[in-house]
């Protein structure tokens, strides 16, 4: 190796482990606020939190590399300028391309290892992450009764308290509705106050009551006239204990998510796709040849494949004021309703049918959008190091500040573009492969653009009207400045 290239990877190396990990945390961070509720209250363990954060973490991976490649190249280069350490490479005779060379073998290297990610390795954790998650999801939370509320979240039993101290703990007028036999209302608990906790395995509920008393309706024998009799017991203390079914974790079986797009690799999303829109085309194949036999077009339709006549034209002629003319009021008044009838039966058949074939569409769609997703955000690392590069080489500014809000700016410019597109190729309305890709389309040019300044040595010339626009800004407030203060 070079000293040259060594030179440059050791002051690219830092900036890029650093801002790749800065990344991370931050998009982990947006990840515990988006499901910070699914994760509190529930009794989860450490290990279980800890694994679905690294799996979220590892789903995060192919939007941070391309963002970690474009802020590190601005600090790299603008570093370099900044210390005139760039100036004196080329005042060396060593142009930009060869100095940028370390880098540019390096975004390659991020490029290929980011597709490999997405297509083995992120198939996998997102069928982790997902199944998990929904695991998480099922969960049951804590128990919380609320005062005043009828609570019914413990199966075969209703509760209920008027209010609740919230230092002690201790609830006033609390009411049970047992209905674990199964006959009804049959039994009730009264008391006045009483504690209740769950045990730390958040298998059972314990209630301990006090000065309260339970009313019951006894169960006479079959055979005997029922008189409904009835006990009452009263106690001064009664501790009550409730299983709690399916608030303990259990992990949902992966199988339920392994057909989703997000959980495939290419080979598999090629076969997906190949069958949904085989399975859509003949459902819309379907839909048609139902449409004809059994809508208003269907004695047309009989006619022209008993005769073999694509014209539309009948043998005979008939024609409506004809027709009309040989019916009375009655009929008439019967034939437009019945034909009211048969377009609303068919235009409601339709509506369901063409809401399926969108669903179907969607589907298609959506498998389309993981397809290119697999090469989109790979591309995004060497696109970016194309603008990252050049860009801090023009601007000659390191530290973490000006890169920093540069590279937010182009990759909100990316990222929403490419979110807004997926979402407009998701409903059907923009070509998948366009949608795609225009938001590479979009920031190509511009790394070219960047590319062809920097090797020029040239700074980013701001356009005249700018330019203008800027002093007739500055005139008209120096202007109305004056004005104020005479």
């Amino acid at each position: 190796m070079k000293k040259l290239h060594r030179f440059v990877l050791l002051a690219f190396a830092p900036p890029l482990l650093a801002t790749f990990f800065i990344v991370m945390f931050v998009l982990v961070l947006q990840f515990l606020w988006l499901y910070i509720d699914d994760l509190v209250g529930k009794g989860l363990d450490a290990v279980v939190v800890v694994e679905l954060i690294t799996y979220a973490a590892a789903n995060l991976i192919p939007m941070a590399l391309p963002l970690s490649m474009l802020l590190a190249s601005i600090m790299t280069m603008g570093n370099l300028g900044e210390h005139n350490e760039l100036l004196a490479l080329k005042s060396s005779g060593i142009s930009l391309s060869r100095i940028m060379f370390p880098i540019f073998i390096v975004a390659i290297c991020f490029t290929l290892g980011s597709f490999f990610f997405s297509n083995n390795v992120l198939p996998y954790t997102n069928l982790k992450f997902t199944s998990l998650l929904f695991s998480v999801k099922q969960q049951r939370p804590e128990l919380q009764i609320k005062p005043g509320v009828f609570y019914d979240g413990i199966e075969d039993y209703i509760i209920k308290v008027d209010s609740k101290d919230e230092e002690t703990g201790l609830l006033h007028n609390v009411i049970i509705y047992n209905h674990s036999a199964k006959n009804g209302n049959k039994s009730l608990t009264i008391a006045n106050t009483g504690y209740l906790r769950v045990t730390s395995n958040q298998q059972y509920l314990i209630f301990t009551l006090y000065n309260g008393c339970v009313y019951e309706e006894m169960q006479e024998e079959k055979n005997a006239t029922p008189k409904y009799p009835f006990r009452e017991n009263e106690f001064e203390e009664q501790e009550s204990v409730f299983e709690l079914i399916g608030y303990g974790f259990e992990r949902s079986d992966e199988t339920l998510f392994k057909n989703k797009s997000q959980m495939l690799n290419l080979q598999q999303l090629d076969v997906v796709r190949d069958s949904l829109r085989q399975g859509r085309d003949k459902n819309i194949d379907g839909i048609l040849t139902q449409f004809f036999r059994t809508s208003h077009f269907a004695h047309n339709r009989e006619f022209i494949e008993t005769t073999g006549n694509d014209n539309t034209s009948y043998p005979y002629n008939i024609t409506c004021d004809s027709l009309i003319a040989t019916m009375s009021a009655a009929q008439i008044h019967r034939a437009a309703k019945n034909a009211v009838q048969r377009a609303m039966e068919t235009k409601s058949e339709l509506a369901t049918q063409v809401d399926a074939v969108k669903y179907d569409s969607r589907q298609v769609n959506i498998h389309d959008i993981e397809w290119h997703l697999k090469f989109t955000y790979p591309l995004a690392c060497l696109i970016f190091f194309f603008i990252g590069a050049p860009l801090g080489a023009i601007i000659r500014k390191g530290g973490f500040g000006t890169p920093f809000v540069i590279s937010l700016l182009v990759f909100l410019i990316y990222y929403v573009i490419s979110i807004s597109c997926q979402k407009i190729a998701r409903d059907g309305a923009m070509s998948t492969a366009l949608a795609m890709w225009i938001s590479s389309l979009v920031t190509f040019p511009f790394g070219v653009f960047m590319t062809y300044k920097a090797a020029k040595d040239q700074q980013i010339a701001l356009p005249r009207w700018y330019l203008v626009f800027t002093k007739w800004i500055g005139h008209f407030w120096n202007n109305n400045k004056k004005s104020n203060n005479n």
